[in-house]
Formats: structure tokens, C-alpha cells, sequence
């Protein structure tokens, strides 16, 4: 194993530390998202969702394009609760 030094803080790591942090934290985003996908109440509304469009509508177009869209929706609402949680920190 190579040999390491830890060195204490100083004031001039503040950007680095804080840099490293959000990038930290922001790891968890996809992990959140695949965990909020299994819950039964994500599969339900999604299932639900283009079950109902494909009866109304009778297009399987629009019940994808909407499953598109509410995927795409959780994955902004996971990222902005874990970007909120970050500046929350932060401050």
C-alpha cells in the first residue's frame, strides 16, 4: 500500500471541501430514484396512469409519452429534494 499523509483542515480547503460534498451527496440522486421507482404506490401510478389514457384515448402513443413524462417528473423532483437538502446544509 502506498504511503498517505492526512493533513488537517485549513481555512483555504473550504471550496474544496464544500465542492466535494455536493458531489458526495449528489451520488445518492439515482440510488433515490430507482428506490422511489420500486415503491408499489410509484409502480400503481404509473400502471394507472397509462392504463387510463390507453382506455380513454386508445392510444398507446400517449400512455408512453406520459410515462416519459412522470418518470421524467420524479427524476427532477428526486434530484431538486436531494439539491434542497444539499443548500440546506450548506447554509
Amino acid at each position: 500500500m502506498a504511503p498517505y499523509h492526512i493533513r488537517k483542515y485549513r481555512e483555504s480547503d473550504h471550496k474544496q471541501v464544500l465542492d466535494l460534498f455536493s458531489r458526495g451527496m449528489e451520488e445518492h440522486i439515482p440510488a433515490t430514484f430507482h428506490r422511489v421507482l420500486m415503491l408499489p404506490r410509484t409502480l400503481l401510478l404509473l400502471l394507472g396512469v397509462s392504463l387510463v389514457l390507453f382506455l380513454l384515448y386508445d392510444s398507446w402513443l400517449l400512455a408512453v409519452l406520459c410515462n416519459f413524462t412522470l418518470l421524467l417528473f420524479l427524476w427532477l423532483l428526486t434530484r431538486y429534494s436531494w439539491r434542497q437538502y444539499i443548500l440546506k446544509c450548506l447554509l
